[in-house]
């Protein structure tokens, strides 16, 4: 969690992580705006910002979708910029649970890696489930983190549960210099609103997604962070 001296709203970032296919662009859109976009490809990672308000105040957040293009490659860079990590499969692939199984097993072996929590996908298929409930619970308390299975498609109470436990987890966390490059993000959310597959702008009630130059994130946000840990490196 992080707070600038400028602006007293703490910050915490969460990567979202997950094979593809599982919901993850439609389960990050879907706790920000409320709404369900379906599911849509990229083949890059998309950056989403919001200020979030809870009963505790309100929180800047940050979301990294993390593209899962190349699964043979653990997103490292992604996941020490976050200070919280959502790590999502879907009941209806078990590639896909065997590739969060992988994923924490990757978190359990980083040195001060962000707290975890572990989402099942798509339980409104369950006819068509191949992992079940049990077996999410299991690896989760293996882990010793959080869990529950929600539906995306229909809205899911738990969904907005399981970020907020992020959230509130990590704000009682130590903040902690990191630096983290954007070349490959492009995106970021605005206010209320969602997008679709092309990437057009949607408007909606409280604000609208629109594209994100890199250069635009690189000049706003990384040039800022990288003097920030460089001035800590030097203490």
């Amino acid at each position: 969690m992080k707070a600038d001296d400028k602006n007293p709203v703490p910050r915490v970032r969460i990567a979202v992580l997950g094979n593809v296919n599982v919901g993850k662009s439609a389960l990050t859109v879907r706790y920000l705006t409320r709404r369900f976009i379906g599911e849509y490809r990229s083949n890059t990672d998309l950056l989403y910002r919001q200020t979030i308000p809870l009963e505790q105040g309100v929180i800047d957040v940050e979301i990294v979708d993390i593209s899962a293009e190349n699964e043979n490659d653990f997103p490292t860079e992604q996941i020490q910029w976050a200070d919280a990590c959502m790590v999502v499969y879907s009941i209806t692939s078990r590639s896909s649970f065997d590739y969060a199984i992988r994923s924490l097993g990757e978190l359990k072996s980083m040195q001060n890696a962000p707290s975890a929590y572990l989402v099942g996908n798509k339980a409104d298929l369950d006819h068509l489930r191949e992992v079940s409930e049990k077996e999410g619970a299991s690896i989760a308390a293996a882990h010793s983190i959080g869990f529950c299975e929600v539906s995306v498609a229909e809205n899911s109470s738990n969904l907005y549960k399981a970020f907020e436990k992020l959230l509130m987890d990590s704000r009682a966390r130590p903040v902690k210099p990191r630096k983290f490059s954007v070349s490959k993000m492009i995106g970021t959310l605005m206010g209320n609103g969602s997008s679709n597959a092309l990437g057009k702008q949607t408007p909606m009630q409280g604000g609208t997604v629109v594209p994100c130059h890199k250069g635009e994130l690189h000049k706003s946000r990384v040039v800022k962070r990288r003097q920030a840990f460089t001035t800590a490196a030097s203490l």
